[in-house]
């Protein structure tokens, strides 16, 4: 039985990251999965914060994707076009997510890590560790990675399987054969959430996300197919279908969530590290990476270096927005923010840099103020009146966000 320091199972970002910052340093480390570098159902959109974590493994000429320079945001018939700035950080990139896997992948086994091309079927624990069971045989180590995504094997063995109140579903199709430069946002109401067309190299992917206890993928699928008839016109050969649960935690669930134990860390999407309203979690994936890597690598008690840094580095932003999701999606709040959209250069500012990942949860009450969009600004933060001196309990600590 071949044994290592860590047994890492997941070979997307998470996992990929963190086996290199590993391996680097010498430890024994191997990479358990039978599927990466693969297609992944999500838009594929990385940031300029997560291409910044990655730069010192792989070169930016390794990463091919198409650089967004606009976005559009749709509600209720009304549109509208914002740029996205140039300067600076690199504003958002889409990718093909085996091409992004693939490298990361491929770093971590140039750095000395051993890759298991195999499903990790079982997971045993041991005097020493774990013994993790594939299809290809069995491997042993004293730590094990889950980095396996929202159904995470390692998550189920050590925890428990996502409620379905902390899951959002997302549905949609890649469009082969069409592509652009600008991300596409249309808000829903029923169910509550947005569609999004994020354009890769050779294929639109096309999706629609909402609270999985709130809908179904038969509910979703419509509205995709709507909107590529009447922005994209492909056809019915060009489609493909995918769906697939992504976390979205509960503010509840964030506070209470356990992210390691003896023997066991759960990185990125295994351990629901999401973020709540856009659903994006390739940056905190890659933050988790780290955090487990240092824990590993420092002098401490690495369990509970990692549960410290997480909940510090990562849990906190999560929380504020999960505060602040069911005011986003509200029809009146949406309606607010694409009239401000439109004639505020200040508020394209402030989504501009949401969208690409440079605006925190923790800062935007401030740069709301800022803007002078009072208005949507109390909305947003369910403020009844200018001051969050006369907010309730509640809405004061959402307005601490």
């Amino acid at each position: 039985m071949a044994a290592f320091d860590v047994v890492v199972i997941g070979a997307g970002p998470a996992g990929s990251r963190a086996a290199w910052r590993l391996a680097r340093e010498g430890a024994r480390v191997a990479i358990i999965d039978g599927s990466h570098p693969r297609e992944k159902p999500c838009g594929g959109g990385v940031t300029g914060r997560a291409l910044a974590v990655v730069a010192d493994a792989v070169s930016a000429d390794a990463l091919e994707g198409v650089t967004i320079r606009t976005a559009t945001f749709a509600w209720d018939g009304r549109v509208t076009r914002m740029e996205l700035p140039a300067t600076g950080e690199t504003p958002l990139v889409v990718m093909r997510r085996r091409d992004f896997d693939r490298v990361l992948r491929d770093a971590a086994l140039a750095a000395g890590a051993v890759a298991v091309d195999a499903r990790a079927t079982g997971l045993a624990r041991t005097n020493r560790g774990w013994t993790i069971t594939t299809r290809g045989g069995a491997v042993h180590a004293r730590w094990v990675l889950g980095a396996d995504g929202v159904t995470s094997l390692v998550r189920r063995r050590v925890l428990r399987a996502f409620d379905r109140a902390d899951l959002s579903m997302a549905t949609g199709y890649y469009v082969h054969g069409a592509s652009s430069s600008e991300i596409a946002i249309a808000f829903e109401h029923q169910p509550a959430g947005y569609l999004w067309s994020f354009p890769r190299v050779d294929h639109l992917a096309v999706g629609v996300c909402a609270q999985a206890d709130d809908t179904t993928p038969s509910t979703l699928l419509p509205l995709a197919e709507r909107w590529i008839e009447q922005n994209v016109g492909a056809r019915h050969d060009q489609l493909e279908r995918y769906s697939w649960p992504i976390p979205s935690l509960s503010v509840a669930s964030l506070q209470s969530l356990p992210v390691s134990g003896d023997g066991w860390m759960l990185l990125g999407d295994a351990a629901g590290l999401v973020d709540p309203i856009t659903r994006e979690g390739i940056f905190f994936a890659l933050q988790s990476a780290d955090a487990a890597a240092d824990a590993l690598l420092g002098r401490g008690e690495p369990s509970r270096a990692y549960t410290d840094r997480v909940r510090r580095a990562i849990v906190s932003e999560l929380v504020r927005a999960a505060r602040l999701k069911a005011r986003f999606f509200a029809p009146a709040f949406v309606g607010l923010l694409i009239t401000a959209l439109e004639r505020s250069a200040g508020i394209r500012a402030v989504m501009a840099d949401l969208v690409a990942g440079r605006q925190t949860y923790r800062g935007l009450r401030r740069r709301l103020l800022r803007t002078c969009e009072f208005r949507l600004m109390f909305d947003f933060l369910g403020l009844r009146s200018g001051s969050a001196r006369t907010a309730g309990p509640h809405q004061r600590r959402a307005a601490s966000a």
